[in-house]
């Protein structure tokens, strides 16, 4: 099909017509291409409520261990018989003992107390924190006095100050540290420099582990299926024998003198103001931006707020906000600071506690239980573990090693004056070994992307420069891409497609492509050990149920984004070389891309001219194996920037070549309406926000919208893109006409406004010759078309690298 015509319609037509009961060819799905569907790194103000919606889907399959198979499985503790007679705190009852009672005693027995009448649980929460992190402290060692181990372990009060390094405020109640970092707070000129950034707190790089804190007699961790009266909730104390004693009453507590109580409480308040650390680093991710911090009051008041809206929540509305607010920890924990494989944390309720894992492929949480029932002493063992955990089984990434930048533990290795690096990454240095046996060393330069989300491939892309002192280092002072992934293991690595592609152009004679490909230096593919790390065990123990994967680290030539452009018919001969590159490896080298977005669409400048690369291979599939591998629910691509096809949940047509062709049609048109130029986001508000903020249902109706009621007036193209509208009308035109008329595959969405439901196709499919042709909308939408509508820019001829490409069918 042409361009449109000049005076074409603003409205397609809605003639209803035949609903179609067959629809296009059932084809399966590239294997193993689970949760791949991902966000775009979008200047899109960051909102919790949005993020939730995404962390609902990645918690949505979590598994339940009983607290025995979290100890033994996730934190690598013997079974629990062995625990009971081996585990052991010195000294051995006194401190323990005396901890236990003097938290429970605030977590039961204050509310009983005053008159019978329990105290508002956003008032008393906030008692909680002290205690417990004191329990948590003493349970280290059995002394709670901070060893002179680099690897040992603090909990403190985090609260109600948000965690730092993150544009959202997350605020876990508690976390921990390490205590080395508690050596900060003596270098002056380091004071200083934080007092003038005003940073005051601790960074999501740093913190090892979260505890959320709960006032709600168990209800929100799920142990409220129990019967709780007063004896059920402090029925016994334990000796550190694990023998039962009788406890006393908590009414009892009511005979305690008021003076002792409120000395008690002065006590317990210069001890949280005293040990209480004030850790402060300055991170980055590559937010060009200062964080500016309020004021205590200001966060405390904030903090009461938010307790006093969860009073209102039953118990079910609250174990599922609980759920999110510890994978918002999570997330956080994986995607800033240091390069994580999982994290770690803990919900205790009153006198039950719960504890919570995150990896790459699976949300674990184990069972509720008691501080004080038959777990207590492997509760106690598996917070003793948790101090005993090397930085590597705490989740760091191994075989990464970092040198002479150990800021998590050694305060002598602090770099501060790190600009706006507020993740921690610039300047860390790593070393590995290379495919060729060559142990390389490289520092980060500079943060480019870091995918926001827990379960998925969830890729960090840094520059780094090279400063190998060995000798036989081909790249040594020069700057490369690096980037870390945690895609399935069964899944086709980036690398072998492009050196498949690489290779088929130099053989067929195609060496025009070259310039259009990325050129990979080295790919080093680490897995884990079934034994000695927890995602083996994991996949011991779940088998098919936990997507195994693996790490990847690759090493890139280091290309130029989109937000270098400064010409705009520079930009257009980018995206027309786009056009041919993604082509020629459909026809010739068999591959389909299957994830165009704007941070995959590079260039690089070769005697002055700009030559497009398609980039980030990780998702892409070779043709002949799409047909034949096992089917899947899952679709690949960037949300904003995916067909409308792959984002509703009744397409079984799977991945088809020009899904990708309409992918750069999003890509264009969202460059141009939503940045003043490349790199720089217009003012707010901006179109299409729902499809960077949306979920799949939401966007793919959004997008149907977008077809089925074309925009009022002229798409609203900023000034620094002229040229553009020509392209854009034109295949916002086809794309138009191609969805309402062609058969049915769905009933319409129901997020549609009322107008809509009704809309149907103009053509009768059931007499036509010949079956609809879905690969090209029925020829509707081409390569042939967007090659002769692309070959020219603001009427003037564009560089064609390729003449091949037909026929479209």
């Amino acid at each position: 099909m042409g361009p449109i015509p000049e005076n074409h319609p603003s409205d397609m037509p809605q003639t209803p017509g035949k609903k179609m009961t067959d629809g296009p060819e059932v084809v399966q799905s590239t294997p193993q291409s689970r949760n791949c569907c991902t966000h775009a790194h979008d200047e899109v103000p960051q909102n919790a409520d949005v993020l939730n919606k995404f962390l609902e889907e990645d918690i949505h399959s979590k598994v339940v261990f009983t607290l025995d198979e979290f100890a033994t499985i996730i934190l690598g503790l013997p079974p629990k018989c062995d625990v009971e007679e081996e585990f052991s705190l010195e000294p051995e009852s006194e401190a323990v003992k005396d901890a236990f009672e003097a938290y429970l005693r605030v977590a039961i027995g204050v509310s009983e107390v005053e008159g019978q009448k329990r105290t508002g649980a956003a008032t008393h929460e906030k008692k909680l924190y002290q205690p417990l992190a004191n329990l948590l402290n003493i349970l280290r060692n059995g002394t709670g006095c901070a060893g002179k181990e680099i690897d040992e372990k603090m909990f403190f009060v985090q609260d109600p100050r948000p965690v730092l390094g993150s544009l959202l405020e997350r605020k876990p109640d508690l976390g921990a540290i390490y205590t080395q970092l508690l050596k900060l707070t003596e270098n002056q000129q380091l004071s200083k420099y934080l007092a003038k950034k005003k940073i005051v707190g601790v960074f999501w790089g740093l913190l090892l582990f979260f505890v959320e804190v709960k006032h709600r007699k168990g209800n929100f961790i799920g142990l409220n299926d129990r019967k709780q009266g007063t004896l059920a909730l402090f029925p016994f104390e334990y000796d550190f024998n694990g023998k039962a004693v009788l406890a006393l009453r908590a009414r009892s507590l009511s005979r305690v003198p008021s003076s002792s109580r409120a000395q008690s409480k002065k006590a317990s308040s210069t001890h949280a103001a005293d040990e209480r650390p004030r850790v402060t680093i300055h991170q980055s991710g590559g937010k060009e931006k200062t964080l500016e911090v309020g004021t205590s009051q200001f966060y405390a008041q904030k903090a009461e707020e938010e307790l006093k809206a969860e009073e209102n929540m039953t118990p079910t509305q609250g174990q599922h906000h609980t759920r999110i607010q510890c994978a918002s920890y999570a997330k956080e924990m994986l995607s800033n600071g240091f390069i994580r494989n999982h994290a770690m944390g803990m919900v205790a309720d009153d006198n039950g506690v719960r504890f919570h894992y995150y990896d790459r492929s699976k949300v674990i949480e184990s069972q509720a239980s008691f501080f004080y029932d038959e777990w207590k002493k492997l509760f106690m063992a598996m917070v003793c573990q948790l101090n005993k955990l090397d930085h590597e089984k705490l989740g760091f990434i191994p075989h990464l090693d970092l040198l002479d930048f150990d800021h998590l533990r050694d305060p002598k290795q602090f770099a501060y004056d790190l600009g706006e690096d507020l993740q921690g990454l610039v300047g860390a240095r790593y070393s590995f070994i290379g495919s060729d046996g060559l142990r390389r060393a490289v520092v980060i330069e500079k943060v480019l992307y870091r995918a926001e989300g827990i379960i998925g491939r969830c890729s960090i892309v840094v520059e780094v420069r090279c400063i190998c002192s060995v000798s036989g280092c081909d790249w040594d002072g020069e700057n490369k891409i690096m980037k870390i992934s945690f895609p399935t293991r069964s899944r086709t690595s980036e690398e072998v497609f492009i050196r498949e592609a690489r290779a088929k152009a130099k053989s067929s004679g195609n060496h025009w492509a070259l310039n259009h490909l990325p050129n990979i230096i080295d790919s080093i593919t680490v897995t884990y050990d079934e034994t000695k790390t927890v995602q083996g065990r994991l996949k011991a123990h779940l088998k098919e149920k936990y997507e195994e994967r693996v790490m990847r680290v690759t090493i890139l030539e280091k290309l130029h984004s989109l937000s270098e452009l400064e010409d705009v018919t520079e930009l257009a001969q980018v995206f027309y070389d786009i056009l041919q590159i993604h082509r020629w490896l459909y026809k010739c080298a068999g591959i389909l891309h299957r994830d165009l977005s704007i941070g995959n669409i590079m260039f690089r400048r070769i005697e002055g001219k700009v030559y497009g690369v398609l980039n980030d291979f990780d998702l892409s599939s070779f043709v002949h194996d799409m047909a034949k591998g096992p089917a899947s629910d899952f679709r690949t691509g960037t949300r904003p920037f995916m067909s409308v096809d792959l984002l509703d949940p009744e397409w079984k047509g799977g991945h088809l070549y020009r899904h990708d062709l309409e992918s750069l049609f999003f890509i264009m048109i969202c460059l141009a309406c939503r940045y003043e130029r490349p790199g720089v986001p217009a003012a707010e508000p901006r179109v299409f926000t729902k499809w960077f903020s949306g979920t799949d249902e939401e966007v793919h109706a959004s997008k149907t919208v977008f077809y089925s009621n074309r925009f009022s007036g002229k798409l609203p193209i900023q000034s620094f893109f002229a040229g553009f509208p020509d392209w854009l009308d034109a295949i916002y035109y086809w794309l138009c006409t191609a969805y309402q008329g062609r058969p049915q595959i769905r009933d319409p969405p129901k997020l549609l406004p009322a107008r809509m439901q009704n809309l149907r196709s103009q053509n009768n499919f059931s007499s036509r010759d010949t079956p609809y042709d879905w690969n090209t909308l029925d020829g509707i939408f081409t390569y042939t078309d967007m090659k002769q509508l692309m070959s020219s820019f603001k009427d003037q001829p564009l560089e064609t690298r390729w003449s091949g490409g037909d026929p479209d069918h």
